[in-house]
Order: structure tokens, then C-alpha cells, then sequence
């Protein structure tokens, strides 16, 4: 396996937050900078690996603003995780925040936007999805194995799929978190509940929402995309010709300058 190739890599370890249920949360807290009248910006990830899988959003930011990057925990479900993610924020102190998600972190995201609008200013939903069954198609997603298989196996499996990859910096990110990132068992928890996921409601209360894809995303197709774009008829939308699943790490500098446009 490749030696990491990105600065997280090296970074102390993030600060632990037990809510209410008793869940384990892990995060990182930048703490006010910048403008004091700026959004903080909550990074929410997708299933594979931590907060810091956001680390080039975080790091354009944190000089501007207030910058939290959170590891939810795996196996919750969207209501929980919500209430969680609240807990969380009431004991940091923060107010209204911008809130981005990725893939599943966005597509939970819409619940904590619909239970806890108040507090969402701001919401940015990238290449996510609105059930189960738009990525029931991939082999790494297939309900019944994830079901029947162990921790162990669902991250051999996934291991294998990035080892096939071109050898860049995507795939030695991916194989970091797939092995660093989160247990094995934490992320096989998360990967079930995307393959079971059930439509959410639309948190359609959030007037600055934006709908970003990628033209490229392998895991997302096209009519996924517009699926996800039917439910948010009043948002802005952003598609990126290049980025794939994950354009926070591939196509960040366009993807930073649509966002620095978002939190103006």
C-alpha cells in the first residue's frame, strides 16, 4: 500500500464528542478566524474515511472562517445522526452554520437541514444521491454482501477496487482512510446504511442551496443526478466537467472558488 500523500496524514489526533445516544463522534475545530460575522463551515465527508477526507476545502477556509470537520459515526441512522450532529454543534458553540455535504454526508446532511433548519444558513449537497437504489448497481454497494460480510472483508474488497486505480494522489487518499480513516467495522456500518438508504425529504427551507455533480462521477449517473436535481428546483446548481466522486480532492480549486460564491 502506498505511503500517504496528503498533509492530514501527519495531524494530531481530532478531539472525541459522545452525544446523547452514546455515539462516538471525532472532529476538528479550526475556531473563530477571519471576519468574527462569518459562517463557520461544517465539512461532512462521504462514507469512506473521515473529516479530514475534506482537508483541501478546510484548508482554503480556516484562514477566513471558523472550520469544524466532522467523522460521524457509523451504522446511525439520518435522525440520529442529525440529533447527534446538533448535540455537537450546541457544544461547540456554534450558531447558524454553512453546511457541506459529500455523497452520503450529503445525503444525511438534508435530514439535520429538515429537523434543525434554524441553524442551516447555508447548504451545499455534492454528489449525493436520494436512495439505495441509485448505486445499487456497483459490486462495493450490493446490499445482500454487505449484509452477509464482515468488517474485514467489506475493506478487502474496497482495497482491491482502489489497488486496480491509476497510482495518484485520489488513490492513495482513498487507500489511507479505507485503512486509517475509520475501523473496519465503522465503515462497513456506513456502507449498509447507503445501500438501505430510504428516500429523505427535501430540505427545500434553505434558500442558499446548491446542487453540485461532476460530469465524471462513475458512482453517480446521470439520472441519478437529475433525480437529486428534481428535488431542489429552486437551488442553484454547479456541474464540474471534471472531479468524479470526490472533486473536493481532484478538482478542488474550482470547486473552492464555487463555494468562496456560495458564502458570499
Amino acid at each position: 500500500m502506498n505511503a500517504p500523500a496528503a498533509p492530514f496524514a501527519t495531524l494530531a489526533a481530532p478531539h472525541e464528542f459522545v452525544d446523547e445516544a452514546g455515539a462516538r463522534w471525532q472532529f476538528r475545530d479550526s475556531a473563530p478566524a477571519g471576519d468574527a460575522r462569518a459562517l463557520p463551515l461544517v465539512l461532512l465527508p462521504g462514507a469512506l474515511g473521515n473529516g479530514d477526507a475534506a482537508w483541501r476545502i478546510a484548508e482554503a477556509f480556516e484562514p477566513e472562517r471558523r472550520v469544524i470537520r466532522v467523522t460521524y459515526p457509523g451504522g446511525s441512522a439520518p435522525d440520529a445522526l442529525a440529533a447527534g450532529l446538533d448535540a455537537l454543534l450546541r457544544s461547540l458553540g456554534a450558531g447558524p452554520i454553512a453546511l457541506w455535504g459529500s455523497s452520503y454526508g450529503a445525503w444525511w446532511a438534508q435530514a439535520f437541514a429538515r429537523r434543525h433548519g434554524e441553524r442551516v444558513a447555508a447548504l451545499w449537497l455534492s454528489n449525493t444521491f436520494v436512495d439505495g437504489s441509485d448505486i445499487a448497481g456497483s459490486p462495493l454497494f450490493d446490499a445482500a454482501w454487505l449484509d452477509a460480510a464482515t468488517g474485514d472483508e467489506v475493506r478487502a474488497r474496497w482495497h482491491a477496487a482502489f489497488e486496480a486505480r491509476p497510482d495518484d494522489l485520489l488513490r492513495s487518499v482513498q487507500l489511507h482512510m479505507l485503512h486509517h480513516g475509520l475501523p473496519a467495522h465503522a465503515f462497513h456500518a456506513r456502507l449498509r446504511q447507503v445501500a438501505h438508504a430510504q428516500a429523505l425529504p427535501p430540505a427545500t427551507g434553505i434558500a442558499n442551496t446548491v446542487v453540485c455533480d461532476c460530469e465524471d462521477d462513475a458512482v453517480i449517473a446521470p439520472a441519478v443526478r437529475e433525480r437529486v436535481r428534481a428535488r431542489y428546483p429552486q437551488a442553484r446548481r454547479l456541474t464540474l466537467a471534471r472531479g468524479g466522486h470526490y472533486p473536493h480532492i481532484v478538482a478542488h480549486a474550482p470547486l473552492i472558488d464555487a463555494m468562496r460564491r456560495w458564502l458570499a
